[in-house]
């Protein structure tokens, strides 16, 4: 990027806070950006992953499970392995949030500002499928990615919801252990990736998003329990964003505090010297600068709220919704990301189904759903209930829709399958959410063999074995969807058309 295009404004500033590493800095804004994946523990360890990785991965210093690849040779968005969601791929700095969180089994976790989802897929995999994620962007459209997102990776215990801060308290005061607040923000960490967000800057600047900021912050000071940690971060280099903006809130709240966190290559302190009268303790702040470490500008900060751990919202029948009407305020129901279902024209009203087609329907389907679930081993871990709401059938791990009734919620738990037309059919999410060793029909193909491509991009795949009904299609052992057989080699295509390669 060059330097004429950055705004005279902000080179003053960054002039001013890094004195004699200015030039530096400028220097690294010259150098191209490095890539990055982070390994899904939902699915793989590391060590597993990089006994199978398919290119050349470096590790990067203050995470373990993220890996930088070399973008100009390597596709890891194209390959089989992202599809079955056993890695995300995320700008290395931005894996710093989610790794300072202390996320314990069991926790019941928010992700405030969510989308697109790479902070939440690693909460849930932090939780091992235990206690409560709940990840919320106010754009429907962007939490329907991040619905995605979440499915892809097999996060079983996740809602999904569009609200503002402020409904979220209003809602839910108290709830949660731990809050994850990766701020809007500036964008001056970003402008080497993203040169657009220059023009954005010049439109608001530092002083548009501090007030967005701590209305957040007091949004989430009122979500978090007693006893619980929160983190926030920004992708801004400007102390009004950054320490200002934690100094400010420290001062509001005498009951949260600055923790330490481990030091890793590549972090720099918090700067206390950057605003008037800074309390030391920020100097346990994180930053990432491109001229000191290989990733773009970060900020992030952990904080501990004082008081007893479970003072409020702890007794489970507040937020287990096991056999809850879920149909207050809810844009999605079976369908993945989030997506509405179309109504079809051309068929009969319910009114002009006969009572015999309804019960031999509903015969045919219980009779599906048997023969689906005895495929299904118990070891799975995922306890199916045969909960049904309109034609879907849920998980137990539909969770917490009680106690968020009157919330937009885009996706709730996990979705087992639902009926269609009178038979019944697995989701897709479902088959992320397995092992390939969960069920007991399946066709595993190795990452090279030309028929998961095929499959991915929703063609029919040919096989030497004559399967029936429903078979969860792998690679290598990781599952990607379903294929269904009719007693021949010929597999039909179940893969979801709203994931499919394109």
């Amino acid at each position: 990027m060059r330097t004429e295009e950055l705004p005279e404004q902000f080179l003053e500033s960054m002039k001013r806070m890094l004195g004699t590493e200015y030039q530096d800095y400028i220097s690294s804004m010259k150098e191209d950006t490095r890539t990055a994946l982070r390994v899904n523990t939902n699915k793989i360890t590391p060590e597993q992953f990089m006994d199978i990785c398919p290119f050349h991965a470096e590790p990067v210093p203050w995470n373990e499970k993220g890996f930088y690849y070399n973008a100009d040779v390597d596709m890891p968005s194209k390959h089989p392995y992202y599809y079955a969601g056993l890695y995300y791929i995320q700008e290395p700095s931005a894996m710093i949030p989610a790794s300072l969180l202390p996320v314990e089994e069991g926790d019941r976790v928010l992700d405030l500002c969510a989308a697109p989802g790479g902070k939440a897929t690693e909460l849930s995999a932090k939780l091992h499928g235990t206690g409560l994620l709940v990840a919320n962007d106010i754009s429907v459209s962007r939490a329907m990615a991040l619905a995605k997102n979440l499915q892809i990776s097999g996060t079983k215990n996740a809602v999904v919801t569009a609200e503002t801060p402020e409904n979220l308290a209003a809602v839910l005061p108290g709830f949660f252990h731990k809050v994850l607040i990766d701020a809007p923000c500036s964008g001056e960490g970003m402008f080497r990736r993203d040169p657009g967000m220059v023009k954005s800057w010049c439109i608001h600047g530092p002083e548009y998003y501090a007030a967005l900021q701590a209305e957040i912050l007091e949004s989430a000071y009122v979500l978090l329990a007693p006893g619980g940690d929160m983190v926030y971060s920004t992708c801004t280099f400007s102390p009004l964003e950054d320490e200002g903006m934690i100094q400010s809130f420290l001062k509001k709240h005498p009951d949260m505090t600055i923790c330490e966190v481990p030091r890793h290559p590549g972090y720099s302190e918090g700067r206390p010297d950057w605003v008037p009268d800074g309390d030391s303790s920020l100097e346990n702040c994180v930053r990432i600068f491109p001229h000191r470490a290989e990733g773009e500008g970060h900020f992030a900060v952990l904080l501990h709220k004082h008081g007893k751990a479970g003072d409020t919202c702890d007794d489970p029948e507040m937020w287990d919704i096991n056999g809850t009407d879920m149909k207050s305020d809810r844009i999605s129901e079976a369908c993945p990301d989030g997506k509405r279902r179309r109504k079809q024209s051309g068929k009969k009203s319910r009114n002009h189904i006969s009572a015999s087609d309804s019960r031999e329907k509903k015969q045919k389907n219980q009779e599906g759903i048997e023969d689906f679930f005895q495929m299904l081993l118990p070891e799975t871990g995922i306890e199916i209930k045969k909960l049904s709401r309109k034609k879907d059938i849920y998980v137990a791990e539909t969770l917490a829709a009680g106690q968020m009734k009157g919330l937009r919620i885009v996706a709730g738990g996990l979705i087992a399958g639902n009926d269609k037309n009178g038979r019944f059919e697995p989701s897709p999410q479902l088959a992320l959410a397995l092992r390939g060793e969960d069920y007991l029909q399946r066709i595993d193909l190795p990452a090279e063999d030309e028929r998961v491509i095929r499959y991915l991009k929703g063609e029919t795949v040919l096989v030497d074995k004559p399967y029936k009904g429903y078979v969860l299609f792998c690679v290598d052992g990781y599952p990607l969807g379903w294929c269904k057989g009719n007693g021949s080699g010929t597999m039909k295509n179940k893969y979801y058309p709203g994931w499919r390669m394109q």
